[in-house]
């Protein structure tokens, strides 16, 4: 019986379950005076480069943002008090959203 619990639990828990995609959020931008601190996931944020926080996913989770016919892959590096997802200034830049602004995005993971 216990063999069976845990294999159910492995089957109910896999990521394959968990994939989620195109779901549409609303994207924020990181403020440049997080620039060099320590993110959530014990890496120093870069407000240049690649990256995004997120309320509940993992760290290291890559997530595939898309806006206005842009794509991008971010890993998930830090945790944000947000509803939707936070990108930092590189991120938002190469997706063509506002520095200053929100913007809605689709996210998948």
């Amino acid at each position: 019986m216990k063999r069976l619990f845990f294999a159910a639990l492995l089957l109910f828990n896999s990521p394959a379950l968990a994939h989620h995609t195109g779901r549409a959020v609303q994207a924020t931008v990181y403020d440049p005076w997080f620039n060099g601190r320590t993110a959530y996931c014990g890496s120093r944020y870069q407000h240049w480069g690649i990256s995004a926080a997120h309320p509940w996913l993992e760290c290291g989770t890559k997530v595939q943002v898309s806006h206005k016919g842009r794509m991008l892959m971010v890993p998930i590096t830090d945790r944000c008090d947000c509803n939707s997802i936070d990108l930092s200034a590189g991120a938002a830049h190469r997706l063509g959203v506002p520095l200053d602004g929100t913007a809605r995005v689709r996210i998948s993971y």
